[in-house]
């Protein structure tokens, strides 16, 4: 199938924000907007992997739109962090139903923090149909501890990791700080952790409630050598309000074993791919 490549100057509360439209020439009224993770990161996504997203399901006639928050890659304006992009993903919206005429629905699509982003704020638009999310973000001093806990625990019991030890070919210090962390060493504050910049409640009880008030599908796609999956797992099966908004009909999970935290090989790359079609076809 014939698909453009458009760009898309768009305004945000007085910024310019740049996206992409990938737009087939019989595009089905259903699209994707894919929401990039925060960091140094642009449009195109880590390792480009929105890239290779957009061009390989704009082919089968989806339309995507990938497009740069305020203050990030191309688009002017303040950064504002993943729990404050309502305006920008709205804006995005807007941008991309106009630039697709017929577009009646929209799946967000994001991995990391961009994910934790789609499930606070994907309620509020009621274009919004759907949610691919990626090893959703969920730090805190709690889940890294447990998560750390389990790592260290599994090390010793690991034959390589003696062999360097008796090798010498293994330094101590980075794990004894980790293991102090982790099994009960006095915690360390860091400014702003896991709070909004205006209220006390913490951004993974807004993703909670944020999963709780949308009525649309959701695929969760999670990778086995990742930590950040792993912390996301602690937080939910930790929570009885978790464990039950999870276990909602129309939540879907995959797991791909071999993946890391943003599926960068071709091999993940397509698993993500194949999950990912297979759900669209299924509503």
């Amino acid at each position: 199938m014939m698909v453009e490549e458009i760009p898309l100057v768009f305004e945000c509360q007085g910024a310019s924000l740049i996206g992409i439209v990938h737009r087939p020439n019989a595009p089905t009224a259903r699209g994707i907007l894919s929401v990039v993770a925060g960091g140094p990161q642009y449009r195109g996504g880590c390792c480009r992997q929105l890239i290779y997203m957009a061009r390989s399901l704009a082919e089968s006639g989806i339309p995507v739109m990938r497009f740069d928050y305020r203050g990030m890659g191309d688009s002017s304006g303040p950064f504002r962090g993943f729990q404050h992009v309502e305006e920008d993903l709205g804006a995005a919206l807007q941008a991309f139903a106009q630039a697709v005429p017929g577009l009646k629905e929209v799946i967000l699509w994001g991995g990391c923090d961009a994910a934790s982003a789609i499930l606070i704020h994907a309620h509020r638009y009621p274009i919004v149909t759907g949610m691919v999310l990626g090893n959703p973000f969920a730090h805190s001093e709690e889940t890294r501890a447990a998560v750390e806990r389990n790592y260290y625990l599994n090390r010793l019991r690991d034959k390589v990791f003696w062999k360097k030890v008796f090798s010498l070919r293994f330094n101590p210090l980075p794990a004894i700080r980790s293991v102090t962390r982790a099994f009960g060493g006095q915690r360390k504050p860091v400014a702003g952790e896991n709070k909004t910049a205006n209220t006390n409640v913490p951004f993974t009880a807004r993703m909670l409630d944020g999963l709780k008030r949308f009525q649309g599908h959701i695929l969760l796609m999670m990778s086995g050598q990742s930590l950040t999956a792993l912390e996301f797992d602690e937080l939910t099966e930790g929570s009885a309000e978790w464990r039950k908004a999870l276990k909602s009909a129309h939540i879907e999970r995959v797991d791909i074993e071999d993946a890391d935290q943003v599926f960068s090989t071709v091999e993940a790359r397509g698993k993500t791919l194949v999950a990912a079609r297979a759900w669209l076809s299924r509503f």
